[in-house]
């Protein structure tokens, strides 16, 4: 038989104890979690807090003891590792139902406020409700009112409805004004613009009238024959 052997053998004989302190462990917490049936939750807690708090002690103390006795062996790091492996195994499941406890109390103590906070609502809904006859008053003036505001608000609505109405009416004839003021000062200069152009024409077609009038009569005074006048254009 090896030195593994050997240790494997050795561990599973200390933790024949931890073994069964875990049955009475778990034995405890039923036990415990029984009797809360008649108790209150949060009695039923404290007691299962009580009793892992024990397991983990005893947890610990068997954790000790275990590693001493591995120092007496052969393999003396596979034992401490073996021996660890075991304590973790035990702490894992403590620790699990330990925040299982925890979630319990945390959703107990939330529907708790959210009772307080519904009651405190329904006795200040209660205090603050007045008495049927006022409801159906109020109903009744509010009503009243506020078919009044529904007319009021109504005219009013189509008040501005028509001033926009108008406005839009307003803008359109002065952009029409507008459109129409420059068609008409485009068009006045474009007839500046041709009586210039024809007065030009004219201008030169006497200067040109005038010239040959002047050559005429130069050569008249000289005693020579005239050229030919050339045909006066269009």
């Amino acid at each position: 038989m090896n030195a593994r052997q050997l240790t494997t053998i050795a561990v599973f004989a200390l933790w024949l104890g931890a073994a069964g302190a875990q049955s009475a462990e778990q034995e405890a917490l039923g036990q415990h979690a029984a009797a809360g049936q008649d108790a209150s939750a949060a009695a039923q807690r404290d007691a299962e807090r009580a009793a892992i708090e024990q397991a983990r002690r005893r947890n610990a103390e068997q954790r000790t003891q275990a590693q001493t006795k591995c120092y007496q062996l052969f393999a003396v790091e596979d034992c401490l590792r073996d021996v660890r492996n075991q304590w973790r195994e035990v702490e894992s499941r403590l620790r699990a139902r330990e925040v299982q406890l925890n979630d319990a109390e945390r959703k107990e103590k939330a529907q708790q406020r959210l009772r307080q906070i519904e009651e405190k609502q329904a006795s200040a809904a209660a205090a603050t409700t007045p008495p049927a006859s006022a409801v159906v008053r109020k109903a009744e003036s509010t009503g009243r009112s506020g078919a009044r505001e529904n007319t009021a608000g109504s005219v009013k609505l189509r008040d501005r409805e028509a001033a926009a109405r108008a406005s839009q009416q307003r803008e359109r004839q002065q952009s029409q004004a507008a459109e129409q003021s420059l068609r008409e000062k485009e068009s006045a200069e474009r007839a500046a613009q041709a009586r210039q152009r024809q007065l030009e024409v004219e201008k030169a077609a006497q200067a040109r009238r005038a010239k040959r009038e002047q050559e005429k009569a130069d050569a008249a005074a000289n005693g020579h024959k005239p050229a030919a006048t050339l045909p006066t254009p269009p």
